[in-house]
Parts: C-alpha cells; structure tokens; sequence
C-alpha cells in the first residue's frame, strides 16, 4: 500500500528563470506557473516554502487600478527594488487597502516555473538595537536631585 501513496504539489524542483534577452516588458513583472496556469504578478518577496505576490490579472476583476500600481511598481523599481519590498511602497503611499485585494501567497510546491524577478527579504530576523551605555558624570560636576510634587493643582 505504501508504494501507492500519493504525495502533493510537485516532484519537479522549481524551475527559475531570467527575463529572456528579448522581452520587453517591465523588468520588474513575474511570470508564475502555478499547477497550470501562468499568473503575471509582481512579487513581493520570497521564501523556501511560499512567494507572495501581487497579480495583476486579479485587477480587473477586484476594481483596481492596475496603471496605478505599474505606476508605483516603475519608481520603486528605480528607486530601491533591493532595499525593501514593494508591499512598503504600497503602505508608504496608502495604497495597500487597495492593493491587498490581489495580493497572494503560493505554495512553492505547486510553482513549477518562475520567469523573471524573484526577490527575498529576509523578515523574520529581529531588528538589532544600538543602545548607548549611560555615562557617568565627570568628577566634580555638582548634581542637584529635585522632587517633584504631583499631588499639587494648577
């Protein structure tokens, strides 16, 4: 009976892939072959186990603006594409109610194919802290202690 076990998503490893020399489109657009279809998104980042992505097929069907969001995606292009991910931007300029309606998570299991861009930001590393040790103060400068008294009104 173990020999019939059937196992989920994909056997094939995932297959990721650059722009071809003659594509033309934006650079920063993402091909998706997800089980079988092909799903044009701009990823947002990345993962060993799930990409999430912002498709913009799902535009016109949730209300979207898509010139809106290409028009945001092409100056975070510019601007720092390596930094952060375009989800920041969208949160930055206020448009994220908005663009969370087509934004998706894929099980990497189920992608075969990636053609173009995949960004990894790695967001699960607590930010370091820089905190200064407090200084004692130099030999003979005079330290006044003031009580306050809170139970005074104005």
């Amino acid at each position: 009976m173990a020999a019939n076990k059937r196992t989920r998503g994909n056997t094939i490893p995932l297959i990721r892939e650059d722009h071809p020399e003659t594509y033309t489109g934006y650079p920063f657009v993402t091909l998706i072959q997800y089980r079988k279809d092909n799903i044009l998104t701009i990823i947002d980042n990345s993962d060993d186990k799930e990409i999430g992505a912002f498709v913009l097929d799902l535009c016109a069907q949730e209300s979207v603006n898509e010139e809106r969001i290409i028009e945001i995606a092409i100056n975070w292009y510019e601007e720092g594409y390596e930094r952060y991910p375009i989800s920041f931007e969208f949160s930055r300029l206020g448009v994220s109610g908005e663009t969370g309606k087509i934004f998706r998570n894929y099980n990497i299991e189920f992608i075969t194919r990636v053609i173009g861009p995949l960004p990894r930001f790695d967001m699960n590393t607590p930010p370091q802290i820089k905190r200064r040790r407090r200084k004692a103060p130099p030999p003979g400068m005079e330290i006044v202690k003031k009580v306050l008294d809170l139970s005074r009104k104005n």
